[in-house]
């Protein structure tokens, strides 16, 4: 199966990964799944960072890089695509993660209940 991380499941499985429920963890650390990580989840990360809303593990490129997860760059169609989603949510990463989950059938593994109203695949985390 094919996963995308929610940003804060990405940044929770580097630092705290006892906030995510046993059965995501058991599919994320599955070396058979292809686990998903987005170039908007880096973006988004950044910009907290600049701001000082968060501080970013070391490393954490590296660390996904070990971890085996695929970063997903973002394509015109996805970011294009957004427009034509619901406007149920007003983040504007957590649109683009649920347009690349859509158009490259991916599950979602999140906590953010909002991102469940869309037509997409999710894993609860």
């Amino acid at each position: 199966m094919q996963y995308l991380l929610d940003t804060h499941i990405l940044l929770w499985w580097f630092t705290t990964p006892e906030k995510i429920k046993s059965k995501a963890q058991k599919i994320i650390k599955d070396k058979s799944n292809t686990i998903y990580l987005s170039s908007a989840s880096f973006w988004e990360m950044a910009i907290k960072k600049s701001i000082g809303r968060l501080t970013l593990p070391h490393n954490l490129i590296e660390a996904a890089t070990v971890e085996s997860f695929k970063i997903l760059p973002i394509m015109p169609e996805e970011g294009l695509g957004v427009a034509d989603l619901p406007l149920l949510h007003s983040d504007p990463f957590d649109r683009l993660l649920i347009m690349q989950a859509k158009l490259n059938d991916l599950i979602i593994i999140t906590k953010d209940s909002k991102i469940t109203e869309y037509p997409v695949v999710t894993l609860q985390a």
